[in-house]
């Protein structure tokens, strides 16, 4: 006798895709192969409200993880905040770099430190990253 599984939730299935992938920022089209747009963007939801996931910005998801320290929710993402940033525009697919004020510090020129993470953007991106009391900045990209 065969038992018939009952099919996982939509739910149940968002969740474990996001806690076995490797990447550590998500947008909706990731899981489009298993449900309508408006309904994996209603799971991300719920999953925000849950602290599984956070929302960054528009249309932008990280993963979550306990502190080990604080016991407080902190992003998964090696590098925190700027690596969250940084998988995010690889995943959008935009093309960016160092600002020149990261690039003078880097070569010795200042020893000034960027106190807000900063990216130079080539072409155009208007979405706001945050996450707590933490913006990305954005600023175009010259050459």
């Amino acid at each position: 006798m065969t038992t018939a599984r009952k099919p996982k939730t939509l739910m149940a299935r968002v969740s474990t895709r996001i806690q076995r992938s490797k990447s550590d920022v998500f947008v909706p089209r990731d899981f489009g192969d298993l449900g309508d747009y408006d309904q994996v963007k209603r799971v991300l939801r719920k999953l925000v409200d849950e602290k599984a996931v956070t929302r960054l910005g528009y249309g932008v998801y990280a993963k979550l993880r306990t502190n080990p320290l604080t016991g407080q929710p902190a992003l998964a993402a090696k590098g925190g905040f700027d690596g969250a940033v940084r998988q995010t525009l690889r995943k959008l697919r935009v093309p960016w770099g160092e600002t020149q004020v990261v690039r003078d510090y880097n070569a010795g020129r200042t020893t000034q430190i960027q106190a807000n993470a900063a990216y130079a953007v080539r072409g155009r991106f208007a979405r706001k990253l945050k996450y707590k009391n933490l913006e990305a900045q954005f600023e175009r990209a010259h050459g």
